[in-house]
């Protein structure tokens, strides 16, 4: 039998940074003899070493985009960066879905990784995975899945450890789904929601990894409901209760949790993108091409039905389009900045041109818009 060691290794396949950023999007699928990325083929027996720092065999990331594969009972979802992280256990693949890492320090990145492994594996964070027939599959679950719902909550209140504190010193409950038949079976509507009578995020497992197939993060339907549930947890009694449209810290009842600043810049910015959307109700049929592009309110007409959908679109704005948000409302972006202590702007050079279009297009489209179904509390109001 021949000695192991003197096998030579492998041959590998060396990524810079910049090949890292290409591939780490792309959703492998597990084939005959490797990984497809498309018009890329990755042969098992080889190494993949991207900029120097995780390296994986090809044969370990098949093993994971086949399991993902079978856990949904069709097609992985998961990217390239996802399936990296279950084959090593390296937090450093998860950098393409939380641009902040790549803009730290490497203490700074480190405790980062620490906040979200702890996160992670925090015993209060329920989160589990449902298939049809309301299956518990939960131990089937890959770890990267795990990881990339917990990187949100960090990435959220990683600079208010307090708050996270808090919000996790109760059992939160997040469910992930293998099907659309899976997810209506147990309730869930719309795609995804959170669901106030059972306290609970509800969501496709694929949805996980929608919004992470470009350079930048998009379209973000976990961030969208984890601004729900933040806003129906009440810091005061530690339940979850009817959402006021605020997140933990922005309600003078939240103790230490209050943060004063915040408040006063969150209600002032609100009722200046409330205005502009006044103008744009009452103008219903004239020409909205008239109405400046710095005067459009930031968020789509969805967004201002009712103040928790307020609430956690202007979040989703916050780290999705922080730019634009910055320049056109800098006192609603200075109250969530406040509140989060921390600005995205570093980390997005540009932003998700998505979200810009489509929600200028909403206004410029000529379709009527519904009045806005939002409040506008006083910065010094408890009750609100």
């Amino acid at each position: 039998m021949s000695d192991p060691s003197t096998q030579p290794e492998p041959p590998t396949v060396q990524w810079s940074l910049d090949d890292y950023a290409k591939y780490a999007r792309a959703v492998p699928q597990a084939v005959a003899g490797g990984l497809s990325l498309g018009v890329v083929f990755l042969p098992d027996d080889v190494i993949v070493a991207p900029f120097g720092h995780v390296r994986a065999m090809v044969r370990d990331i098949s093993g994971w985009a086949a399991r993902y594969r079978e856990l949904l009972g069709r097609d992985n979802p998961a990217q390239l960066a996802a399936l990296l992280f279950d084959a090593t256990g390296d937090p450093w693949s998860l950098a393409h879905y939380f641009p902040a890492v790549m803009v730290l320090a490497d203490v700074e990145r480190a405790a980062l990784f620490g906040q979200i492994a702890a996160t992670a594996h925090h015993p209060h964070l329920d989160l589990r995975v449902i298939g049809e027939g309301r299956k518990d599959l939960t131990g089937q679950l890959p770890a990267s899945a795990r990881w990339i719902v917990a990187g949100h909550l960090v990435e959220v209140l990683g600079q208010r450890p307090d708050i996270l504190a808090a919000f996790l010193g109760a059992p939160r409950h997040l469910r992930l789904y293998t099907s659309a038949r899976a997810f209506a079976d147990d309730g869930g509507i719309a795609g995804g929601d959170y669901d106030p009578t059972r306290e609970r995020i509800q969501l496709g497992l694929e949805r996980v990894f929608e919004g992470f197939g470009g350079a930048r993060p998009g379209v973000a339907p976990f961030l969208h409901e984890l601004g729900h549930m933040l806003d129906a947890y009440d810091v005061e009694s530690g339940t979850m209760a009817r959402g006021r449209g605020l997140l933990p810290g922005l309600d003078p009842r939240d103790g230490a949790l209050f943060t004063p600043e915040a408040r006063r810049r969150f209600v002032s910015g609100k009722a200046l993108e409330a205005r502009r959307y006044a103008v744009l109700v009452a103008r219903t049929g004239a020409s909205p091409g008239l109405v400046p592009d710095a005067e459009l309110p930031l968020g789509h007409p969805y967004v201002f039905q009712n103040d928790g959908e307020f609430l956690a679109g202007y979040l989703e704005l916050f780290f999705r389009t922080p730019n634009r948000f910055g320049t056109l409302n800098p006192e609603l972006f200075g109250g969530f900045a406040a509140l989060l202590r921390q600005d995205p702007r570093p980390a997005w050079p540009v932003d998700f041109a998505y979200y810009v279009d489509a929600n200028r297009a909403a206004y410029r489209g000529g379709s009527a818009i519904a009045p806005a179904g939002i409040s506008l509390p006083r910065a010094d109001d408890a009750r609100r």
